[in-house]
């Protein structure tokens, strides 16, 4: 019986033994797992942390950005022309040249004929004793030609719908006070001398209390000395 129970104590004793061992050995690989996993976590978060820090210096914050273009915008003025500003600027730079806009004809250097060539005949042409010589009008493109006895264009008329924005106000700032204002037969004329060789004529209905700032009716770009007739002694017109 000592016998036998020597042996089944000492086979439990080696029973208990492996056992302890494989539960420790089971511990320490969870442990070393846990270990590894916890490396790999940090390592992940900082790499983490160095891609937003890199992020932040490339790319500016919101509110940073915010803040730089409002600053930019004030000390940029904006300029905004108004479409009246840019028609006089047109109007006042093709008289230079003896133009009107919308019309590649110029005063003085062409003749009806060239006119009529591109255009055809006019609608109407008339005599006018007090602007010294015919006048034809062309109502398909608002323009009308003054021209003397030897074909020469000396003045072109616009009747551009545009005109109508441009106030008597309007154009006295801007071409500022004019060397010619006269009012006749319920209009105002006022000129301008453009180079050495042309005139700007404007014309606008006489204000009245009703209406003290009228606006424009129609305006001509001049060559005064196409009015002169020599053989008549007639010094021509200046305006």
């Amino acid at each position: 019986m000592n016998s036998l129970f020597r042996k089944k104590s000492i086979t439990w004793s080696i029973l208990a033994l492996f056992l302890t061992l494989i539960v420790g050995c089971s511990s320490i690989k969870s442990s070393l797992n846990n270990n590894k996993n916890n490396d790999s976590n940090k390592t992940e978060v900082s790499n983490n942390t160095d891609v937003k820090s890199e992020g932040a210096i490339d790319k500016p914050s919101p509110n940073n950005s915010v803040t730089t273009n409002s600053e930019n915008s004030s000390n940029k003025p904006i300029k905004q022309d108004s479409s009246q500003k840019i028609l006089l600027d047109s109007i006042k730079n093709l008289a230079k040249v003896g133009k009107i806009i919308n019309c590649d004809f110029q005063v003085k250097s062409n003749v009806i004929e060239d006119v009529e060539k591109n255009w055809g005949r006019a609608d109407k042409t008339d005599w006018v004793p007090k602007a010294k010589g015919n006048y034809a009008t062309y109502s398909k493109y608002n323009i009308a030609f003054g021209f003397n006895k030897g074909s020469q264009i000396f003045e072109a008329r616009s009747f551009d719908s545009r005109l109508k924005q441009i106030s008597l106000s309007m154009l006295k700032k801007d071409f500022g006070t004019p060397e010619y204002d006269v009012k006749y037969n319920g209009e105002e004329i006022i000129g301008y001398t453009v180079g050495e060789e042309f005139k700007v004529l404007f014309v606008f209905p006489q204000p009245t209390k009703n209406s003290n700032d009228p606006l424009m009716d129609h305006y001509s770009v001049l060559y005064p000395r196409g009015t002169v007739n020599n053989m008549a002694d007639d010094p021509g017109r200046q305006w």
